[in-house]
């Protein structure tokens, strides 16, 4: 949409990615590997 930032075109999606695992958004193609759970605090 004209005016709009490109992130707000993004639609928010939830990829189920398991630990040592990874995920390819559908939408954008972008990669996303579970390095480590994140520190406590």
């Amino acid at each position: 949409m004209p005016g709009k930032r490109l992130w707000d075109s993004h639609p928010r999606v939830y990829l189920p990615i398991k630990p040592g695992g990874e995920e390819i958004c559908p939408y954008c193609g972008t990669r996303y590997v579970f390095a480590a759970p994140a520190a406590a605090g």
